[in-house]
């Protein structure tokens, strides 16, 4: 084999032992396939670096390598040779790689330099530097012998932290759809525990008989996948590790797409999201008659959103980061004008801003004001896909989550031809309300759910 298809090899066992290490992350509960494979690969990984070092090109580079010390200490005499008779070529003073195609190129050319061999390509880039730069004793200023390299690392937006999915309540599955059990005890009017009643009775009476009634939460595990062709070339020679920046990707993109659908997923071959209007569960909150214009949410707003809120102890508000201003300033008026009761409370140390007690969650992802709009207007808020909601109270132990399973996998078969390799990443999970409707009361008319919102309306 040649050392290039060598090389190729090697990398690919290597991407092979990336995509399990990646696949298992931390966790030590490895298959027992996957074991085998690994070690199989890490001996292959062996054997091809000792064909690498023991292959005749590889020889010559080790041997050329010997020689660089002995020319670098004539560094100075060879700088001055290459002094005379130089072409001047001013492109390379406005090419921050000087005209190379690639590092390789670059020292290939600068090794040749060293033996009194400078290419023209050389000479114009000595050139441009300047004689007194590269003169003896200043030569290290010059710059030239240093090529451009990467940070191994990219910079990119640090994706915000999520307080909604690490509250969800997770359900284990191991087939792909999946019946939760519930019971119908969402009316309070006649049974708490949805058919069964108990009785108070005297001797020689019977109690009536009674039976509970249950309904099923489904959830249908689809699949989420990414795909993302890379080079060899990119992989031969990248300073970032390539797997590793690409599985990152993949699971920012993921976690983008989960966040997006738990507030608006319409359940059709994705999450049900609480906002979206075939949520059951969801009571919409219709604002005041007569509300001004202006007050696009306020203090009573908020109030009788918490009226309905069921297990507010665990509940978050959930707003666009639009209404950040007039969250931070609602407020009610206490009787008799003696003045205002604020509502917000802002974050203090490690305590996170609340509104009425509870932490508050500002997402992208909540509706807000309509492209174009400056929110001075009650129409220009909401969406019609989330029923014109625009404001939210939840508590997400209420929301289901199953999750099948995650997989990833690494080809470099699909795109042979065009010498790419193909990363591949699949989940399969689903999410949805586990109440499929608002809560009765025994007495009152106060209906209570997790899933409360705030509609553009006014009622």
């Amino acid at each position: 084999m040649t050392l290039n298809e060598l090389q190729d090899s090697y990398s690919a066992v290597r991407t092979e032992i990336d995509a399990i290490d990646n696949k298992y992350e931390d966790s030590l509960d490895w298959s027992v396939e996957d074991s085998e494979a690994y070690k199989g690969l890490l001996n292959k990984a062996e054997e091809l670096q000792n064909q690498l070092a023991d292959h005749p090109e590889a020889l010559r580079d080790r041997k050329d390598a010997l020689d660089v010390p002995s020319k670098v200490a004539n560094i100075s005499r060879s700088l001055s040779t290459l002094s005379q008779n130089i072409t001047v070529t001013p492109a390379c003073e406005s090419d921050p790689r000087f005209g190379y195609s690639s590092d390789n190129a670059f020292l290939n050319d600068v090794i040749n330099a060293y033996s009194g061999r400078p290419s023209d390509q050389m000479k114009s880039v000595i050139n441009a530097v300047g004689d007194d730069e590269y003169s003896a004793g200043a030569w290290k200023q010059a710059g030239i012998f240093i090529p451009e390299a990467f940070l191994s690392s990219i910079i990119s937006v640090t994706a915000e932290e999520d307080q909604l999915l690490g509250r969800m309540t997770s359900v284990p599955m191991s087939v792909p759809s999946l019946n939760v059990p519930a019971a119908v005890d969402k009316d309070h009017s006649t049974s708490f525990t949805g058919g069964t009643r108990v009785y108070r009775t005297g001797e020689t009476l019977t109690a009536t008989k009674t039976r509970d009634a249950f309904e099923k939460i489904k959830l249908e595990a689809t699949e989420l996948v990414g795909e993302s062709a890379v080079t060899k070339e990119l992989l031969r020679y990248s300073s970032i590790s390539i797997p590793n920046l690409i599985s990152n990707s993949m699971k920012a993109a993921m976690s983008y797409k989960r966040r997006d659908e738990i507030i608006n997923g319409d359940g059709q071959g994705k999450y049900l999201g609480f906002l979206n209007p075939s949520n059951g569960a969801l009571k919409s909150v219709q604002r005041k008659n007569g509300q001004a214009t202006g007050d696009i949410i306020t203090g009573e707003n908020i109030l009788e959103m918490r009226r309905y809120v069921w297990g507010y102890d665990n509940a978050v508000w959930v707003f666009n980061h639009d209404l950040m201003e007039q969250i931070a300033q609602l407020h009610i008026e206490s009787p008799n004008n003696a003045g205002l009761i604020k509502l917000y409370a802002p974050a203090n140390g490690d305590t996170p801003e609340t509104l009425l007690g509870r932490p508050i969650v500002y997402t992208e992802f909540m509706p807000g004001i309509q492209d174009g709009q400056d929110g001075n207007a009650h129409t220009e808020w909401g969406d019609t896909e989330t029923g014109l909601h625009f404001a939210a109270c939840v508590n997400m132990a209420a929301y289901y989550h199953g999750q099948l399973f995650s997989d990833s996998a690494v080809s470099a078969h699909v795109r042979f031809s065009e010498r790419e390799e193909v990363f591949q990443f699949v989940t399969a999970d689903d999410a949805r309300p586990s109440w499929l409707t608002a809560l009765t009361p025994k007495r009152g008319v106060t209906g209570r759910t997790p899933f409360v919102a705030l509609d553009q309306a006014t009622a």
